[in-house]
């Protein structure tokens, strides 16, 4: 037990190390891009991004699970799997280079070259999908870490020398490809790892019958995702994808990043503990709980700082992003829960009742959608909460009949995380009342921010924050 607790905190402190040294690199860049760039530079690529995402999701998300659920694989697996995905990456390539110009039609812009030269991230990646699998199975973030963090910041670097030249929208597909292939590159030399001359069909056979349902229930929901960017690109002008395109990587930093750290190292374990019910609640509980800690308060604080933020690190031009922020916090906070009962299906090799429920509640997406372009745009925007709040009613009803842990334990548990961060929202808009500076709004609410939210998890006794300031009082004492 000891041992898989140990793996577990190293495996969430290289992962967090990996994501958010990346992400953080990348975010400052793409703050200097947008400096650099129009809205409607990031609104293009946004939208070519749609289409990459969705077919990566059908080379990488499948497969690379099974190899991870699968507790009897072997190196013929591991092959099997390679070359299948090298193959599928190139067919995805070539459908993606065919169909570029009938997107472009579409969408009525020239987007057929951004789509091709994006595009070539569907080859490139598809070389490393059982390095990383292998990686994940030894819960060991530290080599991907080094791969990532090199790759961002080599081809951050060169987007912002195309970007300076005055390349435009072609300056972010330079570091989109170069990051890709840069980091795959690298992944491949650190992993030591080689593909065996085997390819076993019946290998084949068992890893699809797992894969498909879950490849299938991730497609649904990248496709469904990704959905919102395309409805505004179609009907809307173009510039409203580029706020948008914004928007969700502010929020994508403070909630997509960290949850998915904190999930990226519970899949394997949920997956060790996948016949006993009572070790999984808790531990799905108790990586819930890691997430929230840090998450919570990140998006109320975000809801209140949202306008001085903006202004202070895109420019003004970028306003219209302040108020599409403020509606993407609380699809944050349902994205949490909603994230961890969805790797319950995975763990239990229910990947059939995956597909079934994303099915279900995309359905009602498309529902809402239509209802909201009737109203108009911000309506669309309210539109991504509802359905939040419907997916966390779906998918904790299948983990409490799954693992008997129903959607009220859940909130019970992170009720103290959810009123110290309102708490400490309220308290930093107060204090903020009294600035006009955005850096001074900043400063000042960051502080108000950090002590307030510290002091109430430690008057509730939150997760082990009392322990850990009881400890740093003794060392100074002493």
């Amino acid at each position: 037990m000891q041992g898989t607790k140990g793996k577990s905190v190293r495996g969430i402190i290289w992962s967090a190390i990996d994501r958010i040294a990346a992400q953080a690199i990348q975010f400052m860049i793409s703050v200097l891009l947008a400096r650099l760039l129009l809205p409607e530079d990031f609104a293009a690529v946004a939208i070519v991004l749609v289409f990459i995402n969705i077919l990566q999701t059908i080379n990488e998300s499948g497969f690379g699970v099974a190899l991870v659920q699968n507790q009897q694989r072997d190196e013929t697996d591991f092959s099997t799997v390679y070359y299948f995905n090298i193959a599928l990456g190139f067919v995805l390539y070539g459908l993606l280079f065919f169909t570029a110009p009938l997107i472009s039609r579409f969408f009525e812009q020239d987007l057929t070259l951004l789509l091709r030269l994006l595009g070539i991230n569907l080859i490139a990646s598809s070389f490393v999908v059982v390095h990383r699998a292998i990686l994940l199975i030894k819960i060991d973030f530290k080599t991907q870490a080094k791969a990532t963090t090199l790759g961002v910041l080599v081809s951050g670097i060169a987007g912002l020398t195309a970007a300076w030249s005055g390349y435009g929208v072609y300056s972010l597909a330079v570091q989109s490809v170069l990051n890709t292939v840069i980091s795959s590159c690298l992944l491949w030399y650190f992993t030591r790892w080689t593909p065996k001359a085997s390819f076993s069909a019946g290998r084949f056979k068992k890893i699809v019958d797992f894969a498909w349902k879950l490849v299938m229930a991730r497609l649904i929901n990248d496709i469904f995702q990704n959905l919102y960017t395309v409805v505004i690109g179609k009907f809307f002008p173009l510039k409203q994808v580029g706020y948008y395109n914004r928007a969700v990587s502010f929020q994508y930093l403070s909630t997509n990043l960290i949850t998915q750290i904190v999930q990226r190292v519970s899949m394997p374990v949920l997956c060790e503990q996948q016949h006993d019910d009572v070790k999984m609640r808790q531990t799905h509980l108790n990586f819930m709980m890691v997430a929230a800690l840090p998450v919570f308060p990140l998006l109320f604080g975000l809801f209140v700082l949202a306008e001085p933020l903006v202004v202070f690190l895109l420019t003004a031009k970028w306003l219209p992003v302040a108020y599409m922020l403020q509606i993407l916090c609380p699809v944050g906070l349902l994205f949490v829960i909603n994230t961890f009962n969805l790797n319950i299906f995975n763990a239990t090799g229910r990947t059939d009742l995956a597909l079934k429920v994303e099915l279900y509640k995309k359905v009602i997406m498309v529902l809402l959608i239509v209802v909201s372009l009737g109203i108009g745009f911000e309506a669309l925007l309210y539109s991504q909460i509802v359905v939040a709040v419907i997916e966390l009613l779906v998918n904790t009803w299948y983990t409490r009949k799954l693992i008997g842990l129903s959607l009220t334990e859940q909130l019970r548990y992170l009720w103290p995380v959810v009123l110290s961060s309102a708490i400490m929202a309220l308290l930093v808009w107060f204090a903020v009342q009294f600035n006009v500076s955005p850096p001074v709004q900043l400063v000042t609410g960051g502080m108000v921010g950090i002590i307030s939210y510290l002091g109430m998890l430690y008057l509730t006794n939150t997760g082990p924050i009392r322990r850990y300031i009881q400890e740093v009082v003794k060392r100074i004492k002493k």
